[in-house]
């Protein structure tokens, strides 16, 4: 490669696996007709103005258009904006003025939805199979197959010009703590955190582990990291990808079982669900955003899914993944728990768990403290945030706002995040470690534990809860007890009362919403 720009992962697999498949509903293209239409896609672009620098929105689920982005914009130095169709819509709607979004291309999934706002931007594309449709309430409109269909077949002469440093992307966190923050990522530095994921993945034997053999489907939409690095590790190993478009827990079962899908990457309630299903199983997963119950791993394990645990996010990429400690047996229930509970940094990360004082924590497996990142791939600022971003990135580490600590091994543990936890007569309880605990029982479906005010201990935990089956206080008091017993939890962090709910509300991430949950609980 002539320069770690992203078209020119395109153009290697172009080189060395040009039959290779990407399926996207009923598309089915090769790598090389894959190619020929982002070539068509990128000289249209250029004869619509778009240029280096120009912001590009794009609303959509994870199919061969969206993809086809990616690569069409980079060629063109035009830096892509994944919008996170499930933010709240005024969310939404700030995170594309405050990106300067120059063009919309929205798919025919999301046209009806965004009409209201035809009339603040000017330019849009609509990503649909049926080029007749239109947006007639938009002046100036293209539709994306036939920007396809008009366009040439010509390199990009402005390709070759596209530096390592030049801005790729921004995406924005999910608001869960305030307005979405922008992240800007360089070609180099979104690639290098993508490829150092699949190496990790590769080098370690157990979990999740990859190879160039397996045939991925991302369950993670685009607009999360770009699923993750899904957008371009595949293309880097020149493998068949999966696209699953809008398809729900009982479809993506279909494809998986049609398509031969052996790899998938999912937040832990995307798992569930699929658990559901008949049949789901003999698949590795890389799962994560939310703390991983024991209760769905020990499902997993038994539907003999293959899982590992990543931690990292939007504004800090990938930072470690789970795995099994060489003295520890393989295919056992301890090993089970390390691909739970044991991160390991991925290669050239660093991270440091500091006390309030700045100190580092002991490795003990106890000492809970602040997670501080650091890796070639870490972003500089938030953008247009310069006090927000000084909070944040501090000499070259990026101050996470998770609370973790060391295991002995020296492998990590993430418990909570920092205005989660529950801090009870000067303790801390980590409500994800709590969570799991709790998943265990075979009647809990999801849990949530939020802290309450409490006169005598300053918080207490409350546990919100989503059964499949009706189950007592007295049940779940006596289970944790055992768990007490067990010494999995301290009697302290039993929480002093539980509510039953029929749902419990999820982020645009798939976490638990705890912020909605405070907002009716806590008070």
């Amino acid at each position: 490669m002539k320069n770690f720009v992203v078209h020119q992962l395109l153009e290697h697999a172009l080189i060395t696996h040009p039959n290779q498949e990407i399926i996207s509903g009923k598309h089915h293209f090769t790598y090389k007709e894959f190619y020929t239409r982002v070539i068509r896609l990128s000289n249209s672009l250029k004869e619509l103005g778009i240029k280096k620098g120009s912001v590009i929105g794009v609303l959509d689920v994870n199919s061969h258009r969206f993809l086809e982005m990616h690569f069409a914009l980079s060629m063109l130095g035009a830096v892509i904006h994944t919008i996170n169709f499930r933010l709240a819509p005024e969310q939404m709607v700030y995170s594309m003025v405050h990106a300067g979004d120059d063009w919309i291309f929205v798919s025919d999934i999301f046209s009806p939805v965004v009409k209201p706002l035809f009339s603040k931007f000017p330019n849009w594309v609509l990503m649909s199979d049926n080029s007749s449709q239109t947006l007639p309430e938009v002046e100036n409109f293209h539709h994306y197959e036939k920007l396809i269909e008009k366009g040439l077949i010509k390199p990009i002469p402005e390709a070759d010009n596209i530096k390592e440093t030049d801005i790729f992307s921004i995406f924005y966190t999910t608001g869960t703590t305030g307005k979405p923050k922008g992240i800007p990522y360089e070609h180099k530095a979104i690639l290098t955190g993508a490829i150092q994921l699949f190496h990790h993945l590769a080098l370690h034997k157990h979990g999740a582990r990859l190879s160039s053999r397996d045939v991925f489907m991302p369950l993670i939409p685009f607009f999360h990291i770009h699923a993750w690095g899904m957008a371009f590790f595949p293309i880097y190993l020149g493998t068949k990808l999966v696209l699953p478009g809008a398809a729900d827990a009982e479809a993506q079962q279909l494809l998986i079982k049609k398509e031969k899908v052996s790899w998938l990457n999912m937040v832990p309630t995307q798992l569930q669900m699929l658990l559901e299903q008949k049949d789901f199983g003999n698949v590795k997963v890389l799962t994560g955003g939310s703390p991983f119950a024991s209760g769905i791993a020990q499902r997993a394990t038994k539907a003999n899914v293959k899982f590992s645990l990543i931690y990292g996010g939007s504004d800090q990429l990938a930072s470690a993944i789970s795995i099994v400690p060489e003295d520890i047996e393989a295919n056992t229930t301890q090993a089970q728990e390390w691909l739970r509970v044991g991160l390991c940094p991925l290669p050239l990360v660093e991270i440091s768990i500091k006390d309030k004082n700045g100190n580092e924590v002991p490795h003990d497996g106890a000492t809970l403290g602040s997670i501080w990142i650091k890796s070639p791939w870490l972003p500089k600022e938030y953008y247009k945030e310069p006090e927000i971003s000084k909070e944040h990135f501090i000499n070259g580490w990026f101050k996470t706002g998770d609370l973790g600590f060391f295991h002995p091994n020296h492998l990590i543990y993430v418990a909570d995040r920092e205005g989660d936890a529950i801090k009870s007569g000067g303790e801390w309880i980590p409500t994800g470690m709590l969570e799991s605990i709790i998943s265990e029982h075979k009647a809990v479906e999801l849990i949530a534990i939020i802290a309450i005010k409490n006169e005598q201990w300053g918080q207490r935990p409350l546990a919100i809860l989503k059964t499949k089956e009706k189950i007592s206080d007295k049940e779940l008091l006596d289970f944790l007890q055992t768990k007490v017993n067990e010494g999995k939890l301290a009697k302290f962090w039993i929480p002093d009362s539980f509510i039953f709910v029929d749902e419990i509300p999820l982020t645009s991430a798939g976490k638990l919403n705890k912020k909605e949950l405070k907002k009716k609980y806590s008070n």
